[in-house]
């Protein structure tokens, strides 16, 4: 099995900025949308894969073998939000 280390740029964690007025919030404010999951890490569900990060990377979800692979887009690097 081989990993690979995926980073992202400052814009790829933020919400993005044209959804702004969708959730409530300013035009030109940064806005991080985080919550907790409610259970512990590595009983059940540790994370979900948000907006920002599926519009930056290709993923696919094998659920018959329990796996998941993710491939770098024209937009992994982007600097824009």
């Amino acid at each position: 099995m081989e990993y690979v280390t995926y980073e992202f740029t400052a814009n790829a964690q933020l919400w993005p900025r044209s959804l702004n007025t969708y959730i409530g919030g300013t035009t030109n404010n940064i806005y991080l949308v985080v919550s907790n999951l409610g259970t512990p890490s590595g009983q059940g569900l540790d994370f979900i894969n948000g907006y920002a990060f599926l519009e930056r990377f290709y993923s696919v979800f094998d659920t018959a073998n329990k796996q998941v692979g993710f491939a770098t887009t024209p937009y992994t690097t982007a600097t824009t939000n």
